[in-house]
């Protein structure tokens, strides 16, 4: 029924006893439906009780699946032999610790899709900041000149479409660390580090630990298999001389030598020579010039014509959230970047503007440092207003004579425009997740444009 797939991993899954572990839409609902679809026996749990899974179960094509739900003793694992993991679950969970201790295998969704069709070009894309614009823009580039499909955090879940992948297409993947963290086989044809800095420390040990599971994403390339990375992070440059595995490309904004390499002028050179200019180009944000680059210099090793790259480039116009101007009122323009949760997000977007920011930071807190930036926001940032559960926390960090900590969202916004004036730009990038007060970044994102929306000049 479904074309070249792997059979032989499709009858290994048969010889198991099989648990998804957290039962998300994106992810384990996706598994399960694959699973379903493929005449394959599993069970699922979750900490959530049965009642609150009431839109996941529905979303289930298996309507008389095994369900552990609520508290998860480790009896759940009696007889189970492999284990497919929702990204959200940590390895550090007791249930996962318990999985551990008996041996049980563990994959990631991305793993288990992989195994299904291996044969397909992969394109993936990981890093702290920017992999969902930079995975937007590559598929888009590609598409432009050839059947291309974007799937992982962004698009549908890489098993929901597994099946359905054309034997011809590549597939280009935005992963997170999450999700890089139990890969076993997974080989991409072109990798890509963005970069690395201090994120989701509520999770990781330490930043290293977090270094770690991204670096999965090129464990098992071959020496025909290209790995990119950024030369402008310490972190990934530090891997240029140390991974022997892959054929390693780089991209920079300050080192000529790099494979590509984009100039002050908004010029890229390519292995030296004058690719095309991207000065004409619509989106805004300094760390975007290192996402065309990554893009550009993916899409040329896909053999897409510099023409096509070039129109796809100057013309993309960003994504929701990201950098995102919603409106300019009276010479004040507002800015959206409520997908800015880490401190490498916040410093690009404050880079981008040249000063008189009201800058809206605050949320809940990853257990990030913020005190790296404090000298950039006395040097650009006419007013700090710290929100949210994080902002005594980030009063602390971040000592600044002209800060105002406001725990309400509507009041925050409320000041930052009585206090905007002409040639000034209030920017909502908050450094912490949403989810003190919001369901996520963009209902965060939508409530603060409705809320510039509703001004009147």
């Amino acid at each position: 029924m479904y074309e070249n797939i792997n059979s032989n991993y499709i009858n290994y899954l048969k010889t198991k006893n099989i648990l998804i572990v957290g039962v998300t839409l994106r992810s384990g609902v996706s598994v399960s439906n694959t699973l379903y679809k493929l005449n394959v026996p599993h069970s699922l749990t979750d900490s959530k009780e049965y009642k609150s899974l009431a839109t996941e179960r529905e979303a289930l094509l298996n309507k008389n699946a095994i369900f552990h739900t609520g508290h998860q003793s480790s009896e759940i694992l009696d007889e189970i032999d492999l284990i497919i993991l929702s990204p959200g679950v940590p390895l550090k969970s007791n249930l996962m610790k318990e999985a551990i201790n008996k041996e049980i295998e563990i994959i990631s969704e991305i793993e288990f899709a992989y195994n299904i069709r291996p044969k397909i070009n992969y394109i993936a894309i990981t890093g702290t900041d920017g992999k969902t614009t930079t995975a937007t823009l590559t598929h888009k580039i590609i598409s432009a000149s050839k059947k291309a499909r974007l799937l992982g955090n962004v698009g549908n879940t890489f098993s929901k479409d597994v099946l359905f992948i054309d034997e011809n297409e590549t597939v280009i993947l935005e992963l997170s660390s999450f999700q890089l963290e139990t890969i076993d086989k997974f080989k991409p044809n072109i990798s890509v580090l963005l970069n690395i800095a201090d994120d989701h420390l509520d999770r990781y040990s330490d930043i290293n630990e977090y270094f770690d599971a991204k670096k999965n994403i090129y464990k098992n390339q071959k020496s025909d298999d290209k790995l990119i990375l950024n030369m402008d992070n310490e972190y990934t440059a530090s891997l240029i001389e140390n991974v022997n595995n892959a054929s390693i490309l780089t991209y920079s904004t300050k080192n000529k030598n790099a494979t590509i390499y984009l100039d002050d002028d908004d010029n890229i050179y390519y292995y030296g020579e004058l690719l095309f200019s991207i000065k004409e180009r619509v989106i805004i944000g300094s760390h975007n010039r290192e996402n065309i680059l990554v893009s550009t210099l993916i899409a040329l090793k896909e053999n897409i014509e510099t023409n096509i790259i070039k129109h796809q480039v100057n013309a993309f116009k960003g994504l929701p959230h990201r950098m995102e101007i919603v409106r300019s009122i009276n010479g004040v323009t507002f800015i959206n970047d409520s997908k800015a949760t880490s401190l490498s997000s916040v410093l690009a977007s404050i880079k981008s503007f040249n000063k008189n920011i009201i800058l809206i930071m605050g949320g809940q807190n990853k257990g990030i440092d913020f005190r790296p930036i404090l000298d950039d926001i006395k040097n650009k940032v006419k007013v700090l207003i710290l929100i949210g559960e994080a902002r005594h926390e980030l009063e602390k960090m971040l000592p600044y004579e002209k800060s105002k900590i406001i725990e309400n969202f509507d009041e925050a916004f409320n000041y930052a425009y009585s206090l905007s004036e002409e040639g000034d730009t209030v920017l909502l990038s908050p450094g912490c997740t949403s989810f003190d007060s919001f369901k996520n970044y963009e209902e965060r994102g939508n409530y603060f444009k409705s809320l510039v929306n509703s001004l009147k000049n």
